[in-house]
């Protein structure tokens, strides 16, 4: 009786089934949705691109959302250009030359009041295909689950083709790698070897695979009109992730030496987070970036502190406006660089302070590697996580601007200036002229500084 009550609780999980045809001419989804084991009214988008659906009847009083027909299948058509319009970038939909990368939240509908698992089937062109980080049938229908379509996917369409699945170490992960098809100067081999050596020196990082997930990690390469080898990227990293990378069609070398791939795919493990703050995804992101590419051997510890050392000088003091304040409105102020920038000083401060505690024997990485696989924080557990392993109040926002010990008001809510110059001189830091910096075997903590860039043994 009790098996017999589970099989039925099995069977009658809501199932939405899509079918999706693509008239790329138009720019264009026409879709078809049948619903299983579900009787609401309403079906709702998770962005707030409703004007780019139509065929469907807006709900009267939940905007973003939809009545469902009297009638299976509901039938609506995505017009990917105007998705483009309220964004260009795959959070809602790029152009990418002949193929387009676009998020499923734009074209799957939430079945009201039901946790739905997607299956979704696409009707292709001939010479027209589809990648997507979802397992995929035999007959080319991709199951998306509750878990991913809560955490979202970036879906390319268009003229594609493979690279291949190439499994990585350590922890023997696989990546998938689909490449929009183009022209470019670039060898096929370049692009791969572009994203595999940046993965692999973030399984070093990692002691494995950066990402908890279970399929082959899904990156879209695409060539844009540039001579640089890296241009750009994105990545939606819970769950399966997604990565977008673009590259540039006239670069014929200089993918070695990038850093756009080694940034981006560095996001796959970032810890989680309950909201958004940028000065830790982008802010710690961009201090290692410098820092693992000096210990990869892809650039020199003398320029990665170069580059650290004046960005640090540029962007670590407040202008006024604290970095807490500037990292919640990014999206409003476009404070890019001092958000970056300032939240790779927070971490660059956080590091030498946790090495200063263990007497060297624990480090920022072995902070970032138990918050990967911890809880997800909310941005104040993840300050008190910091300031836990920091042994300080570094990270921490005090009202009175004073630490216990002395030490100076938090990093992140400090709008005066923040003097950076004696823990550089500290480390042996000086002078940057050009891409190179004076650096000082003699200072105090030259050891620490060469043990933070210090390259694996392999």
């Amino acid at each position: 009786m009790i098996a017999f009550g589970l099989a039925l609780t099995l069977a009658a999980a809501p199932v939405a089934e899509v079918t999706v045809t693509p008239d790329l001419k138009k720019s264009e989804l026409a879709i078809e949705l049948r619903t299983r084991d579900w009787t609401g009214d309403c079906l709702c988008l998770d962005k707030p691109v409703a004007a780019a659906i139509t065929g469907l009847t807006a709900h009267p009083d939940r905007e973003d959302c939809f009545l469902k027909p009297a009638k299976e299948p509901l039938k609506y058509t995505v017009s990917l250009s105007r998705l483009r319009r309220f964004r260009d970038d795959p959070d809602f939909a790029a152009e990418l030359g002949p193929a387009w990368l676009f998020h499923d939240s734009t074209f799957l509908l939430r079945l009201d009041g039901a946790d739905a698992e997607f299956k979704v089937k696409f009707v292709l062109p001939q010479g027209i295909s589809t990648a997507a980080p979802w397992p995929q049938e035999a007959d080319g229908t991709y199951t998306v689950s509750v878990a991913q379509f809560d955490v979202g996917s970036y879906v390319a369409l268009g003229k594609l083709r493979t690279l291949g699945t190439v499994t990585l170490e350590p922890g023997h992960f696989p990546v998938r790698i689909t490449l929009v098809d183009e022209a470019k100067k670039a060898t096929d081999a370049q692009l791969i070897s572009w994203v595999t050596k940046a993965l692999e020196t973030h399984a070093t990082f990692f002691n494995g695979s950066p990402t908890l997930g279970k399929l082959p990690i899904h990156v879209v390469l695409a060539g844009v009109s540039s001579s640089d080898a890296g241009v750009f990227g994105s990545v939606l990293r819970r769950g399966e992730p997604s990565v977008m990378l673009l590259f540039g069609k006239n670069a014929t070398g200089g993918f070695d030496s990038d850093w756009v791939s080694v940034h981006e795919l560095f996001h796959i493990g970032n810890p989680p987070t309950r909201g958004r703050f940028p000065w830790l995804t982008e802010g710690f992101t961009t201090y290692y970036t410098e820092i693992l590419r000096a210990r990869s051997g892809t650039k020199s510890e003398n320029a990665a502190w170069a580059t650290l050392a004046e960005s640090f000088r540029d962007y670590c003091a407040p202008n006024g406006r604290s970095l807490s304040e500037l990292s919640a409105t990014l999206g409003q102020h476009w404070e890019y660089q001092r958000v970056y920038w300032g939240g790779a000083c927070l971490a660059f401060r956080l590091d030498v302070a946790i090495r200063q505690k263990s007497k060297g024997t624990r480090s920022l990485d072995d902070v970032m590697r138990e918050l990967r696989v911890g809880e997800k924080l909310d941005e104040e557990e993840m300050i008190a996580a910091l300031d836990r392993a920091a042994g300080s109040k570094v990270a921490a926002s005090l009202p009175n601007g004073v630490a216990p010990g002395g030490l100076a008001s938090g990093h992140l809510n400090e709008k005066k200036r923040l003097d950076i110059e004696p823990l550089l001189k500290d480390l042996g830091i000086g002078a940057v002229s050009g891409d190179s910096v004076k650096l000082s075997d003699d200072a105090p903590l030259a050891k620490m500084r060469k043990a933070m860039t210090l390259r694996a043994s392999k």
